[in-house]
Order: C-alpha cells, then structure tokens, then sequence
C-alpha cells in the first residue's frame, strides 16, 4: 500500500481551515447499526464552508464493533469519528484520490507486535532515502512494506536498520 501522496486528517483539517476560515463541522450522535450478522458505530458529519452554506459536505462512517485490533478495540466511536471527519474533508477537497483516513487504513492492517511510530521527524524526509544505493540506505522495497505497515515514524538510516524495525513491526 503506498501512502506517499496520503494527506491525514489533522492535515486535511489544517487546509479546509485555511480555505474556509469560517468552516464548522457537526458529529451527529453516533448509532449502533447491525448489517447481517455484524455490528457497527455509525457516525455521520456535516461541514459547512461558510455560515451560510446552502449545501454542507456530508459522510458517513462505519466501524466494526467491537473493534477487531488493538487500534480499535475500546476505541471504535473515536476511530470512527477521525474517518468521517477524514471523509468529509476528502469530499470537499482534492487529495490525490485518496479517501481514506490513516486510520481506516492501520484499523485494515493485520495486527502487529509493536505499534507504529506515527511521527515525522524534518531531519531527514522520506525522498531522500528513496531508493537503495552504494552507501546501504533502506531500498524502495524495505520502505513500501513499511509504508504498507502503516510506520510513518523517521525513515531509517542504513538497510539493516530497515530490516530491523520490519522484523518488529510485521506480524
């Protein structure tokens, strides 16, 4: 899963702000909803441009219940919650086609040993160690599984590092 365009919520938000200064958005009460034999959270958003918005940007999310990972469980009207808010923006704005929320992405994720690391260090961005070369940087390979393992966390130096954190993230 390649996540290189991905653009997540807090950013999604920051942007939708610094177009529409007056945005506002509304969570209607959440319900548990059952599809079949299965249960979910539904949450549904409203965001409105401007006070006046004849036509407010509206989604729906559903979360299984109870939550089937360790993201999820005792979590699942929050995880909601993020992805709707994620969905709503994604229908206002442009993304790069990727809908999803992060966190409906890791929450689709096989279970792993070690949670994830989710932040971005400016020390070193991502391009730069795109690609393995003669002076051992992770390869693309090493960083697409990782990106498929939802780690965002500092990209790292040399291939045996790489290898490492896969061995502790990957189921």
């Amino acid at each position: 899963m390649d996540l290189t365009n991905y653009v997540d919520v807090p950013e999604r938000f920051k942007q939708a702000l610094a177009k529409w200064p007056d945005l506002r958005i509304m969570e209607n009460r959440p319900e548990i909803i059952t599809i079949g034999d299965k249960t979910f959270i539904s949450v549904t958003m409203q965001a409105w441009r401007t006070p006046d918005d004849p036509i407010p940007a509206q989604a729906t999310c559903f979360e299984p219940f109870p939550g089937k990972t360790s993201f999820t469980r005792d979590s699942e009207q929050m995880n909601a919650s993020t992805s709707c808010l994620g969905r709503v923006l994604g229908l206002m704005m442009s993304f790069g086609n990727k809908m999803a929320s992060t966190e409906e992405v890791r929450n689709r994720q096989p279970e792993t040993n070690a949670p994830a690391v989710l932040v971005r260090t400016p020390e070193k961005p991502r391009t730069q160690a795109l690609g393995a070369n003669a002076n051992n940087e992770p390869s693309e390979a090493q960083l697409k599984y990782l990106r498929g393992l939802n780690y965002e966390g500092p990209t790292p130096e040399t291939r045996a590092e790489c290898t490492a954190l896969i061995k502790r993230l990957a189921p």
